[in-house]
């Protein structure tokens, strides 16, 4: 009795170390490819063969890479309420977060990264004091050309604060020669990728060994792409709206916001909420300086300067809003946070 169960236990590990073997041997691609969401219920084969950043290709080196992959993806889409409250911001914001970038002759891809940041919550805030849809420190944010004072924080302005990303991504891609490693350098600073590539003698963002933080980055960006650009295939049924603000140049000081409001037909609290970055009920405006204010495109009555943030189909095409209504829950996994450049 003894010797047989000794031949059927060592039977058992030759099959389990052949199917072990066998199993390694396959694609990657299936071996570590989640069969559902959690929620979603949608199958997912594979892993997009067309993936790409800012049009460089992405490499994909063995499992681990893979892992990183659909472990970010499973983050993103875990939660129906969660997904939903990011392609309502997404909606608002980045077609025009694309369109500065695009106007900056920076790649489109790289709103993703903002995406990646706060989930475009513009009141997020870093536990370091990092602010915004870019999550900029303010020694980083007044280097870049944003003010800072008692009155404004121009890090929660969606549209400035963009332009002060497209000078940092302009800086760090004269550093580095591509996209993908500016971009990653939004996570670990130029200096300190720069510092990976020398000690590690390699030339790819890809082949780096990072923290943990870092090495993800990429890959959070990129399950970020693909869900916003693909909703469809996390089993998301989505329909497209157009969302438009209009820009109110305001060049002379305003003692009452809420005055200004409601003169344009819109309550203090809808003012406040498209405009973060003003931190009290007064604008002061210094001399020959001028401020815009993001202001919905309904408002009763517009002063001339306004002017109106069109969004082109061009750019939303992909951009849109979960038909369901589900209960409202936090985020899943917390954003990643740039501590500094």
């Amino acid at each position: 009795m003894r010797k047989k169960i000794i031949i059927i236990a060592g039977l058992s590990l030759v099959i389990a170390l052949s199917a072990y073997k066998f199993f390694k041997s396959l694609d990657a691609r299936i071996i570590f490819n989640p069969k559902y969401q959690e929620r979603h219920q949608a199958y997912i084969d594979k892993i997009p063969d067309d993936l790409s950043f800012a049009g460089e290709p992405v490499e994909f080196n063995g499992p681990e890479s893979y892992r990183k992959f659909y472990r970010e993806q499973y983050f993103n889409t875990r939660r129906n309420s969660s997904t939903r409250q990011l392609f309502k911001n997404v909606r608002h914001w980045l077609p025009h977060i694309a369109q500065v970038l695009k106007d900056n002759g920076l790649p489109e891809d790289l709103k993703y990264v903002a995406v990646a940041e706060s989930n475009l919550l513009n009141n997020s805030v870093s536990p370091r004091g990092a602010a915004g849809f870019w999550q900029l420190q303010e020694q980083t944010a007044i280097e870049f050309g944003l003010e800072i004072n008692d009155e404004v924080d121009e890090r929660y302005h969606p549209i400035k604060a963009t332009k002060a990303a497209a000078r940092y991504f302009k800086q760090a891609h004269r550093q580095f020669g591509n996209w993908t490693s500016a971009a990653a350098s939004y996570n670990r600073g130029i200096k300190g990728l720069q510092k990976a590539f020398r000690a590690q003698s390699v030339n790819s963002y890809y082949q780096l060994a990072l923290n943990s933080e870092t090495s993800r980055y990429l890959y959070k960006i990129l399950a970020i792409k693909d869900l916003i650009a693909n909703p469809h295939r996390y089993g998301m049924h989505v329909r497209r709206n157009h969302f438009k603000i209009n820009k109110v140049r305001v060049d002379s000081s305003i003692a009452d916001l809420s005055s200004f409001a409601m003169q344009r037909g819109l309550s203090y609290e809808v003012l406040r909420e498209y405009n973060p970055w003003i931190k009290k009920n007064t604008l002061t405006v210094k001399q020959k300086g001028r401020y815009y204010v993001l202001l919905l495109p309904d408002a009763a009555t517009l002063p001339k300067e306004t002017e109106t943030i069109a969004v082109p189909d061009s750019i939303i095409s992909s951009l849109k809003e979960e038909e369901k209504v589900v209960p409202e829950s936090p985020w899943p996994d917390p954003p990643v946070r740039i501590n500094s450049f």
